[in-house]
């Protein structure tokens, strides 16, 4: 009767022990329950800032692009139009990625479980056109979070995986994959950002992921501070490369002096310069 005692109170034992690791196992099994969801990516690793046409512009001229044709500008209204375009074709293709993007700010995210969350939420264009947008965030245990962008269009397109990204805790660098054609998706655009948060530098880089396309491999990039060049604190490159050309542009964005080179547009590999007033000048 002992021995029987005995072995019914080790079966016990072994049984309450177990049941104890198994809640321990339970209750830690997800690390990341309860705690905060990551913040959401700084626009600016996303879409690039609108003051740098602005920030070219004499507070004091009054001319138009389309009069500066002739004079002694051209050199800065050559710059100034191409940063306006080639600003305006980004804008127009990352319409929608962008809308839903900038719209997640206005939400709160709910926890799915496993260190991701989820930002739900319904967003209209300007034309009135409805989207469903679903952006997940996961944290990483490397200090990142990975980003995924779901897009349906009411009465059109659904579930669309329309980007994704990886983006540092500390705000540091981004990087994004964009997909385009909601109906066929595929790699479009990548972009690249980077900040010295200790100075300030950044850029941020658009670079053309088509398969198959003859601009694959060709570019936007936009830089400011210490990352711009020659004691200048903006610079924008536009790379084309079915072409094999690089347009460089370098200004000051509070005395708006500033400089251009394009071998397409000059037939030379020599900076052209405009000065505090936009007149062309000597480099």
């Amino acid at each position: 009767m002992k021995k029987l005692s005995f072995v019914f109170a080790l079966v016990l034992s072994v049984f309450f022990t177990q049941s104890c690791q198994k809640d321990e196992i339970t209750e830690s099994a997800d690390p990341y329950a309860g705690k905060a969801a990551p913040q959401l990516p700084a626009p600016e690793t996303f879409m690039m800032p609108f003051q740098p046409f602005t920030e070219m512009d004499d507070p004091g001229a009054t001319d138009s692009l389309l009069q500066v044709e002739g004079r002694t500008i051209n050199n800065w209204g050559y710059s100034a139009a191409n940063v306006l375009v080639w600003n305006t074709v980004l804008t127009v293709h990352l319409a929608i990625p962008t809308l839903a993007f900038f719209e997640s700010f206005n939400h709160q995210p709910e926890y799915q479980g496993g260190g991701v969350w989820l930002w739900a939420y319904e967003v209209a264009d300007a034309n009135g056109v409805s989207y469903h947008a679903e952006l997940y965030g996961e944290l990483l245990a490397s200090s990142e979070v990975k980003w995924d962008m779901y897009i349906s269009q009411s009465g059109g397109f659904s579930q669309v995986h329309w980007y994704s990204g990886i983006t540092a805790n500390d705000r540091s660098y981004a990087h994004w994959e964009l997909n385009f054609d909601p109906n066929n998706p595929r790699p479009f655009i990548d972009i690249d950002y980077r900040r010295d948060n200790g100075n300030g530098a950044a850029a941020i880089r658009y670079t053309n992921v088509i398969p198959g396309a003859p601009e694959n491999g060709g570019y936007i990039e936009y830089r400011e501070g210490a990352a711009a060049a020659d004691g200048f604190d903006r610079a924008y490159e536009v790379y084309k490369a079915d072409a094999d050309n690089l347009l460089e542009i370098n200004w000051d964005s509070v005395n708006h002096n500033g400089r251009v080179k394009d071998a397409e547009k000059f037939q030379d590999q020599e900076w052209h310069c405009w000065g505090t007033d936009l007149q062309d000048m000597d480099c």
